[in-house]
């Protein structure tokens, strides 16, 4: 199964839990990993700087 990520657009394969989450519920959203981590650092950037903590309560 080959999949394409709406940030970057380029195709790439599941893993096998990525691949039974978009079967079951293929009105979801998947990103690649490469994104996955682009985006997870950004918003802990951000959440740095506001002062935030990086966990919710």
């Amino acid at each position: 199964m080959k999949v394409i990520c709406i940030l970057c657009e380029q195709p790439f394969v599941p893993t096998k839990l990525q691949e039974k989450k978009i079967r079951k519920h293929p009105h979801k959203i998947i990103i690649c990993s490469d994104c996955y981590e682009r985006v997870g650092k950004k918003a802990l950037e951000r959440r740095e700087k506001s002062g935030a903590s990086p966990t919710t309560d």
